[in-house]
Formats: C-alpha cells, structure tokens, sequence
C-alpha cells in the first residue's frame, strides 16, 4: 500500500491495511444434516462455509442450496452434527462504536464488531488408500491425509459441495473426519473411468479470530 492504515503483528505479517478485506465471519450456528441461512446472502458466488463435526463425522455429497444472488442453505446427506461459520471477504457495519476502515473504493474493509476468521492450514497432498468395485461400473476410490483436527480448525465444505466431470462420467465426494487419528479420508464415488492414483483437491482449514 501506498498511503492509508497498516497493522502488523508481533511476527511482523500484516493483519490489517487499508486495500484489503479480511476474511470475516457474517454467521455462526449449529448443523445437521445441513442448515438454513437467517437471511439469504446475495453475492453472485456461493458463500462460503466452514464447518466441523462434534465428532467423528461424516460430509457427504454437499449441496449449495439456492442461486447466484440468494443463497438460502446446504445440505449433508450425512447427519453428523456440528458447528459451522460463513465467511467472506467483506465487512458489515456493525459496531456503535470503535474502528471501521474503508478502502479507496469506499468499500467497507473492517468494523471492530465483525469477527474475523484466519487461514489455518491448506491440505494439497494425499495418500491412495485403494479402490473397491461395488458394482457393475461403479468404483469407489479412497484417500487421506493428516491434519490437526483437535485444534478447533473448520473445513471449507464448497470445494466438496460438487461432482467432479470427466468425460462422460461423474464422481461423488465425501469426507471424513476421525478425530482420534487427525484424519480426514476423502471417498470419490465414480461411474465411468476414473484415474485413481491422484487426487488434486485442495482442503482450506480457518478458524475465528477470537
């Protein structure tokens, strides 16, 4: 930045200036088997949405409920319960009193009344744990990874939320969390061909700032 208001931490990374929103948290409740928005989110995008599970638990073949500029709710066919949060890259005014910082734009960056969330961790590689015919045509392949479930971190669910095209075929995503382990084992469900030795999806973490 050339000119404005800049904040840094003690480890000297900016947590806040005066061209950049942060990621803030507009809504936080429980789930199960998926949620309902208080009010629709009116972005042209889906907005997004971090949860977790209580426990080992389980989200299955996500769905965004509504359409670009009314948002309403997801779905889990699984019914694990949980907690989630939505987030985005703006702010709210929210606050009667404190800090609010607006960039050239006039577009709202930061109210001290809006929690932010943080970017925790960002999972890119997997291990194949193998593939199981289930029926004619029809394969189900496995992954997993190691991350740091016991740290209170939530998972990005929209990078789950929609079937992966290849061809004439289609895949189906779930993911599950084992606790105990610090696991998470992603299962593609695929009629078609499918090269199961990769696996190049991204899981992002976040956590709110508290």
């Amino acid at each position: 930045m050339s000119y404005g208001l800049e904040f840094k931490n003690s480890s000297d990374v900016i947590t806040l200036d005066s061209e950049y929103s942060r990621l803030v948290v507009l809504y936080s409740a429980r789930y199960s088997g998926g949620a309902v928005f208080p009010n629709p989110i009116t972005s042209l995008e889906p907005p997004l949405i971090f949860a977790k599970p209580d426990g080992n638990g389980t989200f299955q073949w996500i769905r965004m409920i509504g359409s670009p500029g009314n948002w309403t709710g997801w779905l889990n066919e699984s019914n694990s319960p949980g907690t989630y949060f939505l987030a985005a890259y703006e702010s709210k005014p929210t606050a009667t009193y404190g800090l609010r910082l607006w960039d050239g734009n006039s577009k709202l960056l930061f109210d001290n009344g809006t929690p932010c969330a943080q970017i925790t961790d960002v999972i890119v590689g997997w291990s194949f744990l193998g593939a199981v015919n289930t029926s004619v045509g029809r394969w189900s392949f496995s992954w997993n990874t190691t991350t740091s479930l016991n740290s209170g971190n939530y998972m990005l669910i929209n990078n789950i939320a929609y079937d992966i095209p290849g061809g004439d075929t289609f895949s189906k995503l779930s993911c599950v969390w084992n606790y105990a382990n610090n696991t998470v084992t992603v299962v593609l469900q695929n009629i078609g061909d499918f090269n199961g030795n990769s696996l190049f999806l991204p899981l992002i973490f976040a956590k709110p700032v508290i």
